[in-house]
């Protein structure tokens, strides 16, 4: 939900009806637009504003009491009408009591002076710095689609800060340190850890009812491609890897907390000691339907990931669209592959709605590492994408992004590809050239969603107050290169 409140001139000698008819008709044009979208809390209709002479906020104690109000809501953030003037201290008085992302806002009409305000109430902000949000506080003039992009960007950050990462398995896989983190620290980011031994994943797969079992195997033979090898996959270990899927499913079903994503370590305790991959969890739990049906999508990722996983999951919250994971397995100044050790959300398969024209694009075969398994393989067909990372640099935080087309995988590449081939793969345009690639990389993982969300991604690491760094502006990528 987001917060919409309009301010005025608390000066009395300053009434003016013309200028409050103005103001009362741009708020409720903003709050047409922007309800088309989002669930919006009316502010000054919150505080009776409607019935009364004066439409925007003048005074200290409606300030404070907008404040409060806009925080016993629960909003992800307030868009502030800044149409023509109001004493900057009003907004201060607000933020201090809201306490949340705020974005300062003019239609920029030339009738009123809204950019006089929108200045003057920035600054003032700046210099009171009175909480982390006054300090980092957006604005905006007569961009409508911007507002909506920044709303975008608070309703996703709140969703993550109200939800938990499951890490099953935990971190720190095959002596990657940069999938470690400092847990406490990132709870700026989102709400909560959960870490569950891999054991109970297969301890609860064990205790799915075989005819449960059955319909799902029943469910893919019937509705992708499915190719035994009589050796790394077979009808028994394809049903073992479904009991993964369903057992971490059934977990996530009744874990208290909300999940916002999760992660499976996999390496090496179930691909190699268990004795089977967990390729089902990655390629199922970021995608609409399984056998029983339709379900939520939640972001998920391998190795234990965490900023990977808090990547997707941003990404999800930004777009509503099931997000890829994978690894970063070639590149040239051209183009970059990101190819999943096993699987990746099958809605990749060919970005379709409809989930059956996915899954008919999918074919599983045996895996190429692991004592057994299957992989679920694709190519990504041709889309516009955004893709992102959080990463750490000497214990500060930047968000990799950059906006890119997606490029077929040609007979060409394929022949080129050797190890891994059974993995779903995913070719994009590189935005820069091969060798800054390399160096500006933090991570060998990206998440990817279709669509452009970078101006969310602006906004997103505004509020969170780290830097973005966007890949395809080379100055931007030279100065963090030097720094």
């Amino acid at each position: 939900m987001i917060g919409l409140v309009s301010f005025t001139d608390p000066r009395k000698t300053a009434l003016s009806h013309e200028r409050e008819s103005a103001i009362k008709e741009k708020h409720e044009k903003l709050l047409k637009e922007l309800s088309e979208e989002f669930e919006i809390l009316d502010i000054n209709a919150e505080l009776g504003k409607y019935s009364e002479e004066i439409f925007g906020i003048n005074s200290v104690e409606e300030a404070i009491e907008a404040g409060r109000i806009a925080k016993s809501k629960g909003v992800s953030g307030v868009i502030l009408g800044l149409w023509h003037w109001t004493e900057s201290n009003l907004v201060t008085y607000f933020i201090k009591e809201a306490n949340v992302p705020i974005l300062l806002y003019s239609d920029g009409d030339p009738n009123w002076a809204g950019a006089t305000c929108v200045t003057s109430v920035g600054a003032s902000l700046w210099e009171s710095s009175v909480n982390e949000y006054a300090i980092r506080h957006s604005r905006v003039i007569g961009d409508v689609e911007l507002v909506k992009a920044w709303a975008r960007a608070s309703e996703a950050i709140k969703a993550l800060s109200e939800r938990a990462l499951l890490l099953f398995g935990g971190t720190y896989t095959l002596g990657m340190e940069h999938l470690m983190d400092d847990l406490p620290r990132l709870k700026k980011f989102v709400g909560d850890f959960i870490i569950l031994d891999q054991y109970v994943v297969i301890k609860e797969g064990e205790s799915i009812e075989d005819e449960k079992v059955e319909e799902f195997y029943n469910w893919l033979m019937k509705n992708t491609n499915v190719k035994f090898d009589n050796k790394m996959l077979t009808p028994e270990v394809l049903k073992k890897q479904i009991r993964l899927y369903l057992g971490a499913k059934k977990i996530v079903e009744e874990r208290k907390e909300r999940v916002s994503g999760i992660s499976i370590k996999c390496q090496p305790e179930l691909s190699e000691v268990y004795g089977v991959t967990a390729c089902t969890i990655p390629a199922f739990f970021p995608f609409n339907q399984d056998a029983f049906g339709e379900k939520p999508i939640i972001p998920a990722t391998c190795e234990g990931d965490i900023k990977g996983t808090i990547s997707s999951a941003l990404l999800y919250y930004l777009s509503g669209k099931p997000p890829l994971f994978g690894d970063i397995k070639y590149v040239d100044d051209e183009i970059v592959i990101i190819a999943n050790c096993g699987a990746s959300s099958l809605y990749y398969a060919r970005l379709s709605d409809d989930a059956y024209e996915n899954l008919r694009a999918v074919t599983i075969q045996g895996q190429c590492q692991g004592k057994s398994g299957g992989a679920l393989t694709y190519r990504t067909p041709p889309a516009e994408f955004t893709v992102a990372r959080l990463i750490r640099r000497n214990g500060k935080y930047y968000l990799l992004y950059f906006f890119t087309e997606g490029v077929e995988i040609t007979e060409e590449i394929e022949r080129k590809l050797k190890w891994g081939k059974q993995w779903p793969h995913t070719a994009i345009k590189n935005p820069l050239d091969s060798q800054d690639f390399i160096r500006v990389m933090g991570a060998n993982h990206l998440s990817l969603v279709p669509g452009d969300y970078t101006a969310e991604i602006e906004y997103v690491t505004k509020i969170w107050g780290i830097e973005g760094i966007d890949l395809s502006d080379p100055i931007e990528v030279k100065k963090f290169l030097k720094s």
